[in-house]
């Protein structure tokens, strides 16, 4: 089959999208991924990464060191502005199209430059670009919900409910990351019950670590936390004051892009607990390397919020990562989350997000029990190898393009 992949940003940056195109173009399909480049630095990471793949990158970038070359830029650019301006006024459907994706026509005619068997979109804003090529092919349109962009409190939310009210119904699948983003797209939209894919890696990112029951201890108890970006406001206060009562028995390594401003934050609350010696802080790295990182970790934080109506039904990236590389789970206790841990309660705990005495309480209950640590290090390692990932997950997603009319079916059915 010939598939195109459509993302909003980056594909090093879309773990999920690179998964799908890794996995169809392995099974000897066509691959094309149509994406747009939101970050300079990220177009070096696109190069590396395709070295060591067998798909093709479409791109249309749009970071300011392109854009302020491009003279249409400005109309680009000016063309969302009117949009969204008029949007608050009037709810149509081009304009929260428009609103929501600078190069929204450019993009369209991008993904509809060659015919496709699948076109898939991977988050709300290209949804619409997606759909118009799908039609113009008559072929079939699928939509990867990796994120509630309309449940993140910003000002695009309303924009993005009425993209998602008119387009996913024209969907033939809908996929998302876990049980209770599922029940919610249905309750929302009545649409049929989409497809949980998680968000798993194929084991070989993990290739070369030593499972938890061969490496040596550590001491003191090693915790770890990786976001794309670092913040105060992703949890990272609970941990932070947890570590205060614990002391010297535990280090926190924090790793990610970190501003000077977000770093001078955290320092000041390091500072507060007095954990500045406690704390480090490491660059981000690409996601292909970052698993293998882990194997000189403890405990793995996935610090979600309760009450961000997104970040608590979803699943992230950093928890699955956490369990291929053999780490304890420390979480809060989120729809999400406990999902997961409902499935494998050895492998970690949940607590109340912002109960620091709790946490503290459970991470001090692993440094005094040893034993009872390395057997939720084994139980993460082992759940993650028998269900955790795409290896298991990735049959998922195939069964949901299986059986599609191929492009010269459609056409020939269409001479008929």
């Amino acid at each position: 089959m010939r598939i195109c992949l459509v993302g909003a940003i980056n594909p090093s940056h879309n773990p999920r999208l690179v998964r799908e195109a890794d996995t169809l173009a392995q099974g000897g399909h066509q691959v094309r991924v149509v994406a747009l480049g939101i970050l300079s630095m990220l177009s070096k990471v696109d190069e590396r990464l395709l070295c060591r793949r067998n798909w093709r990158l479409e791109r249309i970038d749009l970071h300011p060191d392109v854009l302020m070359k491009w003279p249409h830029s400005l109309w680009m650019r000016a063309r969302r502005r009117l949009a969204s301006s008029a949007f608050d006024h009037v709810k149509w459907t081009k304009l929260a199209e428009y609103s929501s994706c600078t190069s929204l026509p450019e993009l369209a005619k991008l993904v509809a430059a060659e015919p496709a068997d699948w076109i898939i979109a991977h988050t709300q804003p290209v949804l619409p670009a997606a759909a118009a090529a799908a039609k113009y092919w008559k072929t079939r349109l699928g939509f990867d919900c990796e994120d509630l962009l309309s449940e993140t409190g910003e000002d695009s939310c309303e924009a993005i409910r009425v993209i998602e009210h008119r387009y996913l119904p024209e969907c033939q699948y809908v996929s998302v990351t876990s049980n209770s983003m599922a029940a919610y797209m249905v309750r929302t939209y009545a649409i049929a019950r989409p497809t949980v894919l998680y968000n798993v890696f194929p084991l070989s990112l993990a290739e070369g670590l030593m499972q938890p029951q061969a490496r040596p201890p550590h001491s003191p108890l090693r915790l770890h936390w990786f976001s794309q970006t670092v913040g105060i406001e992703r949890g990272l206060n609970d941990i932070l004051e947890a570590c205060a009562s614990l002391g010297e028995k535990v280090e926190l390594h924090l790793r990610g892009q970190v501003s000077e401003d977000r770093k001078s934050v955290i320092l000041n609350f390091a500072e507060r607990y007095g954990v500045t010696k406690s704390l480090k802080f490491h660059s981000l790295i690409e996601h292909d390397e970052l698993v293998k990182s882990m194997g000189q970790y403890d405990v793995g934080l996935a610090l979600e919020r309760p009450d961000h109506q997104n970040y608590s039904r979803t699943v992230t990236n950093k928890l699955f990562s956490y369990l291929l590389a053999g780490l304890a789970i420390a979480a809060t206790d989120t729809l999400g989350q406990r999902e997961i841990l409902d499935q494998v309660p050895t492998a970690g705990f949940l607590y109340p997000a912002g109960n620091s005495t709790v946490l503290a309480e459970k991470l001090g209950n692993w440094i005094n029990n040893p034993d009872l640590l390395l057997a939720a290090k084994q139980a993460a390692w082992d759940a993650a190898r028998s269900k955790f990932c795409w290896d298991v997950e990735e049959t998922k997603f195939l069964q949901l393009l299986g059986g599609s009319p191929t492009v010269g079916e459609i056409a020939e059915a269409t001479r008929r």
